[in-house]
């Protein structure tokens, strides 16, 4: 599938907030992203050290969702989109905590598609991520960060992605308030459970020993990652919606650490995980 220019630059901008894995390559691939932009953002830094340390920290050290969505395109399982977010759903999400959110499970979403070469999904989450990220105010210094940068790697997915987590590693100039690192959180978590919940309906299907056993392995390693975003979002769990998302990921971080090593990662616990998965990337998508 060759992708046009158009698309490719509208695709880097609906993707950047949530490709944010520990990923710190450089593409030497015509021109930097221009940041100075977001250095003349007028509103004062307010945000606390504390916070955008374990903000940082979250992001640094977890695959990037992105890479998760390659990888699973590899697996050999057919694409079947009825499995993804249904992009109706976009109206229904009228408050800031279910926009963002969404807009991280919809940006996988689209990342997945794109994987797979499904032009027509990859243009329609485009689409309803563009409008949630507008809805957010986003959109504005997502389009400063890009630059034209994204117009010399026109052709190569893999470059792409890689901007894309350099990009958000560098975007922290954006994260100048508690409530714009929160927003960003809730991005975050929306990623992190949709790659995740991809990965399980996937693994679902397959058949190779090896693939399952890669697939098994990849949710036990999520007991690091779902541990560093727990702690992040407990610095707002004065909010209503941020304290129940994390007394919903909480038992599922429990029984993941309860493994104590990826071969006993057994059918039965896999299948027991996931189901905790599903019902609340359910939950969330559906309110």
């Amino acid at each position: 599938m060759t992708l046009s220019h158009k698309f490719i630059t509208l695709s880097v901008t609906a993707l950047l907030l949530t490709a944010c894995g520990g990923s710190k390559e450089t593409e030497n691939h015509g021109e930097s992203a221009d940041l100075s932009a977001i250095e003349q953002d007028t509103i004062a830094v307010t945000v606390d050290d504390t916070t955008k340390f374990k903000f940082d920290f979250a992001i640094a050290n977890i695959p990037s969702p992105a890479t998760s969505m390659q990888e699973l395109g590899t697996w050999g399982v057919p694409y079947d989109n009825s499995i993804l977010n249904n992009p109706k759903n976009t109206s229904k999400y009228t408050t800031e905590y279910q926009r963002s959110i969404n807009l991280g499970v919809y940006n996988i979403d689209m990342a997945y598609a794109m994987t797979c070469d499904k032009g027509p999904d990859v243009l329609q989450y485009m689409k309803n991520i563009l409008m949630l990220s507008d809805a957010l105010g986003l959109k504005g210094a997502v389009d400063m960060m890009v630059g034209k940068r994204a117009e010399s790697n026109l052709n190569s997915k893999d470059s792409l992605f890689k901007i894309l987590d350099e990009i958000f590693v560098k975007s922290d100039s954006y994260l100048r308030t508690n409530e714009r690192v929160y927003t960003a959180a809730t991005v975050f978590a929306g990623s992190w459970l949709e790659s995740l919940y991809l990965t399980c309906k996937i693994s679902g299907q397959l058949t190779d020993p090896a693939s399952i056993e890669k697939s098994h392995k990849h949710l036990w390693e999520q007991r690091l990652h779902l541990g560093n975003l727990i702690n992040l979002l407990g610095d707002y769990k004065d909010k209503k919606e941020c304290a129940e998302l994390i007394k919903d990921l909480t038992p599922i971080n429990d029984e993941i650490k309860a493994i104590k090593q990826p071969t006993e990662m057994t059918p039965d616990k896999f299948n027991s995980i996931s189901s905790k998965i599903y019902a609340l990337r359910n939950k969330l998508t559906s309110n």
